[in-house]
């Protein structure tokens, strides 16, 4: 496979399993609620060293995109040209997930409402992706 995977950490386990459950799971902290993408071992707002995992809606909105024109680092040939996106979650400000999206580049913009959908890449590895919300 000339296509580089995410390595999966023990922190980041539950998001991948998620994944190929098509299911998006995040952290969620318990002490203060708040959401938090990627994974980290502690909630950058209040602390806390409990941080759980909850599933999200998988919608949001493109916060900014990037059409990527020439070939970029080994393990990221892709036909190109291909755009990336960063989105916005529903769950919260700032909440962040960067993918690619299945849509025409003339129809992406800020703020174009978006759901998840997953890509299957080998067994262990599932991609969240993003197309425009029906």
């Amino acid at each position: 496979m000339d296509r580089l995977l995410p390595v999966i950490s023990d922190l980041s386990r539950p998001y991948w399993d998620g994944a190929r459950a098509q299911r998006l799971v995040l952290q969620r902290c318990p002490e203060c609620r708040d959401w938090v993408h990627p994974p980290r071992p502690m909630c950058p707002k209040c602390q806390s060293e409990t941080m759980a995992y909850e599933e999200a809606s998988g919608r949001g909105k493109v916060y900014t995109w990037s059409v990527m024109y020439t070939k970029g680092n080994p393990g990221f040939d892709a036909k190109i040209p291909y755009a990336t996106v960063t989105i916005e979650l529903d769950e919260q400000p700032h909440l962040f997930v960067i993918g690619n999206i299945d849509c025409p580049r003339d129809q992406i913009e800020i703020g174009l409402p978006v759901e998840v959908w997953y890509e299957r890449v080998t067994d262990e590895i599932t991609l969240p992706q993003w197309r425009p919300a029906k």
